[in-house]
């Protein structure tokens, strides 16, 4: 297999415009910041493929590198302002999921798993095993955190191991899912009548919000991520997202604006005055009055994707602790 040549950055830049992409001299000093393949993935939507000797060429024909560098910079604010809303779940979650299982089975009964999991779900075997696995990591991020806090020893057991309403300070967002995932329906229940939707809806969202998360912290593509898993979609929501197959029992897109729905009704309990102007501003400028944008983000058409994040006209309502 014949190696990769290394271009020059001119080299590179006319490479695009080789297969039709409209630029200007100046473009070549965004390319020399951005990079080639960053630039090529957020230009590929746009492009009509074909392939060449089993290989993936893009025609880039009719695009303009500005449209490519705003979906980029679109790309960029709106990661921030997601992580922004993403947080507020965050800190609720880790919140009312210590305030369960601390009012339940008290400070330290959360290390024992068998309490408080799906014992009907999950084996004896792999609920030791999680919990194993689970006190393995806590120890260790409770040792490197610097919460004045967790380091005293009256809120310690004998193990060492931290209360629960400072265990979930130093869980990942992704090890709070693995404990609500494990946790007993009722218990679930109780956590889910806090956002408002059902604990199906609850752990299906909080996966998907924990994929996207991550996207977010690691600088990947947004605006065009596809969702492995499904998430649970809302009847109420069909109507305003992309429809594959164009009829009437098709599935809805798997794309940004399943997020976006899933992220505000989940924000909404904590917060219904949360302001979404930010991540508004953010579709709107990547819809830019166009179906065929829209349909990119996984909007049915532009208007919906304008009135998705519409402002409430609703009364601030504190969520209740559950009971």
């Amino acid at each position: 297999m014949k190696e990769p040549l290394s271009l020059s950055f001119d080299e590179q830049m006319a490479l695009f415009e080789e297969r039709g992409m409209q630029m200007t001299s100046k473009d070549v000093e965004k390319l020399k910041v951005i990079g080639y393949y960053r630039i090529k993935q957020f230009a590929a939507p746009l492009a009509n493929k074909k392939i060449v000797n089993e290989n993936t060429v893009y025609d880039y024909k009719g695009i303009y590198f500005s449209d490519v560098l705003k979906r980029y910079y679109q790309d960029k604010n709106l990661r921030i302002h997601l992580l922004h809303a993403i947080e507020k779940i965050e800190v609720a979650l880790k919140t009312w999921v210590a305030f369960i299982l601390g009012e339940q089975y008290g400070a330290f009964g959360y290390l024992n798993f068998s309490k408080w999991c799906d014992k009907n779900r999950y084996s004896k075997f792999e609920i030791e095993k999680r919990q194993f696995f689970f006190k393995k990591d806590l120890l260790r991020a409770t040792s490197r955190s610097c919460t004045e806090d967790i380091k005293l020893k009256k809120n310690k057991e004998k193990d060492n191991f931290p209360s629960i309403w400072l265990a979930v300070e130093v869980l990942t967002f992704g090890e709070l899912v693995r404990l609500v995932e494990i946790m007993s329906t009722r218990n679930k229940r109780k956590l889910s009548k806090m956002f408002r939707c059902t604990d199906i809806e609850l752990l299906s969202w909080l996966k998907c919000i924990n994929f996207v998360r991550n996207a977010c912290a690691h600088n990947a593509n947004v605006i065009d991520l596809q969702l492995e898993t499904k998430p649970v979609c809302r009847s109420d929501w069909k109507d305003y997202l992309y429809n594959v197959n164009k009829s009437n029992n098709g599935n809805p897109s798997n794309k940004l604006a399943i997020v976006i729905f899933i992220i505000k009704t989940l924000v909404t309990p904590i917060n219904e005055r949360y302001g979404w102007k930010n991540i508004r501003r953010n579709i709107a400028r990547l819809v830019d009055s166009s179906d065929k944008n829209a349909h990119l983000l996984g909007f049915s058409d532009c208007a919906s994707a304008y009135k998705v994040l519409e402002k409430s006209n609703g009364t601030t309502t504190k969520a209740s602790l559950p009971r």
